[in-house]
């Protein structure tokens, strides 16, 4: 009988082992629980973020193109008014340089 005691002892302290165990397990699937919703709950933060940061980013972009579309019409303006000002300034020399001819032709004529 001592035999079956000692063995049933044993099976008593495998069983309370096991439970302890379980009773770990459990604690550590509740401890893995609240980190996994803590987790869930950053990723899902953060992808808030990431598309807030992406509509920022495509607000940007929008507004540097209009800004680029203007710049090129400012520059294509500048290019036009400063051609035009060099056809107005080869029209004013040509212009003098006619008037310095004539005057040599009437200086000459007066001799």
């Amino acid at each position: 009988m001592n035999w079956n005691q000692e063995e049933l002892d044993q099976w008593a302290v495998a069983q309370k082992q096991k439970e302890e165990d379980n009773s770990a397990l459990e604690k550590y699937r509740r401890q893995d629980e609240g980190k996994l919703k803590e987790l869930r709950l950053a990723v899902e933060k953060l992808t808030q973020q990431v598309a807030a940061q992406k509509d920022a980013l495509e607000a940007e972009i929008t507004d540097t193109q209009a800004a680029q579309i203007q710049l090129d019409r400012a520059a294509q303006d500048f290019r036009q008014l400063h051609q035009e000002r060099q056809d107005l300034i080869r029209q004013w020399d040509e212009a003098r340089d006619a008037m310095k001819t004539r005057d040599e032709a009437i200086q000459v004529c007066k001799c």
